[in-house]
């Protein structure tokens, strides 16, 4: 994909997660299918992962070759209240953090989408790279979310019938 195709996604991923939410039900966005994250719940990993990403996408421009850290998802959903959390501070969060890194990753002059980090799950991990991960990223949580959402119409079918 090109770079500009990168760029056209990451900047619309807020948008098309936000048009994804405004379909569902409010007493579906609490609804945890057993052993599985709340809708809530998956927009606040998001965030925790936009902000990871932040980080890691201004690590590359500005640090080529460094290490970044990464966090363990589940360890934060369980010790960071996650299902406590309020998902519209959580959207907004992504709101911001796409908009102010959106701004940084237009200006990048075409030499430095080479640049990299070392990831300690991935390896060497260029900046196109990161944007097509990050890109992906938004997707299947959308997807995992129309999953979650099927689940409670199910559950909510039933309990009507």
């Amino acid at each position: 994909m090109e770079t500009a195709d990168l760029l056209a996604k990451y900047q619309s991923g807020y948008d098309s997660l936000r048009n994804e939410l405004s379909l569902i039900p409010d007493d579906a966005f609490y609804f945890r299918p057993l052993g599985q994250w709340s809708i809530a719940e998956i927009i606040v990993h998001l965030a925790d992962s936009e902000a990871q990403g932040y980080v890691c996408a201004k690590k590359i421009i500005a640090e080529c070759g460094g290490k970044v850290c990464v966090y363990n998802r589940q360890i934060w959903a369980d010790k960071l209240y996650y299902d406590d959390m309020d998902y519209e501070d959580s959207l907004d969060h992504i709101k911001i953090i796409r908009k102010n890194l959106f701004k940084v990753l237009r200006l990048v002059p075409k030499e430095t989408w080479a640049n990299y980090i070392f990831h300690p799950d991935t390896g060497k991990l260029t900046l196109a790279e990161w944007l097509a991960l990050t890109n992906d990223h938004v997707d299947v949580h959308l997807e995992q979310i129309r999953r979650t959402l099927s689940v409670w119409r199910e559950v909510h079918e039933k309990i009507l019938a």
